[in-house]
């Protein structure tokens, strides 16, 4: 009886090994394949976005810390020049929050390594893809709410290859921190996430900026300040030749801005300084297009710039405000708001150069 009793527990034991090592074989096989699923599937939603081509090399799964990893990344639109694509990123980490999870919230924290984004100064923001495209595009690279985003040595361009000479603004080594993006604190500020960012402009301005803002509006709602100083102006020489047929021989240009966003409505300002300004070089002024008429031009303003800059700073100074409502019923908000802030920063530093703006405040 004994014995019978052992084979029957012998065999039970022996089913139940047989049961537990299919299944980890099971989950071997479903684990060895989830990468090759998933970087399927994103591909196939990041095809899918309207106007758009992308795809990622590779991606990591990360079981036991609750993450994954995506490996060059690449999002361009379908007229994008193959030098200039819209998105490209090294290295992008997700993985769970931790510390919210304990607080019953499912959200996510992502790390970008040395993202670049380029924006062409020939696209038709409002003929972006819709609102709702985008999300199920974000929602394929990032099944998950956002709630902390760190971008480490990210780089910024505003690339205009119709102008003559073409123009290319951009921001290199940019750091950003953005925190508690989903309100996992659940404060009762009405600004309750956090955006600090910092980098380096071309001609090695520096940048910093702070915003305060809440994305849980539909038009979210912010309150920033911004600061790019020491930039060498002539850096900027082909975005002068390019928009106002003007050159400078030395400068260097300080811009101070603060902007806040309410409901839609934008109320804010752009203040630039020019320092130490030189706009002539006769001999070869002379010799570029317009010859003498370039020369008088560049003499007058000049004498304008000498006569309005205050003797004790040696600095010119513009003040543009910046105002309206982006609720445009006929444009999406983000077109509308990107036109605001295209539109006021290129007429600051068009007038601080020139400084021929009605009603200037020179300080």
């Amino acid at each position: 009886m004994k014995t019978n009793r052992l084979k029957m527990f012998l065999k039970k034991i022996s089913w139940g090994y047989i049961v537990l090592s299919a299944l980890l074989i099971i989950l071997l096989v479903i684990r060895l394949a989830l990468p090759a699923i998933v970087k399927g599937y994103v591909n196939k939603k990041l095809n899918e976005l309207p106007g758009y081509t992308g795809h990622v090399e590779d991606i990591d799964i990360h079981l036991l810390r609750g993450a994954y990893v995506i490996k060059g990344l690449l999002l361009k639109k379908n007229t994008d020049p193959a030098k200039y694509p819209f998105l490209q990123i090294k290295h992008m980490d997700l993985s769970l929050e931790w510390n919210a999870l304990f607080k019953g919230r499912l959200v996510g924290e992502v790390i970008a390594e040395t993202p670049n984004i380029h924006i062409l100064g020939t696209e038709d923001i409002s003929k972006e893809p819709s609102k709702e495209s985008w999300t199920k595009t974000v929602k394929a690279l990032i099944p998950m709410t956002i709630n902390k985003l760190k971008i480490n040595n990210g780089r910024f361009a505003y690339v205009d290859l119709e102008k003559k000479p073409s123009v290319n603004l951009h921001i290199d080594h940019l750091q950003l921190t953005a925190l508690n993006l989903a309100n996992v604190q659940k404060t009762n500020d009405p600004l309750p996430s956090e955006v600090t960012l910092s980098g380096i402009s071309i001609g090695k301005g520096h940048l910093k900026a702070h915003m305060r803002l809440n994305l849980l509006k539909e038009i979210p709602d912010f309150d920033m300040g911004m600061q790019l100083t020491s930039v060498n102006l002539l850096a900027l020489n082909g975005f002068l030749e390019a928009n106002i047929k003007f050159d400078i021989e030395r400068g260097d240009l300080d811009v101070f801005s603060k902007l806040k966003l309410t409901d839609g409505q934008v109320d804010g300002f752009v203040k630039p300084f020019v320092k130490n300004l030189k706009v002539l070089n006769v001999k070869k002024d002379i010799k570029k297009k317009g010859g003498i008429l370039r020369v008088v031009k560049k003499a007058v303003v000049g004498l304008f710039a000498k006569a309005v800059e205050n003797p004790n700073t040696k600095k010119i100074a513009t003040v543009i405000p910046i105002e309206g409502n982006i609720k445009n019923p006929k444009t999406s908000s983000w077109a509308t708001f990107v036109g605001f802030l295209k539109n006021a920063f290129v007429h600051a530093f068009k007038e601080s150069i020139t400084n021929e703006a009605k009603g200037q405040k020179v300080s």
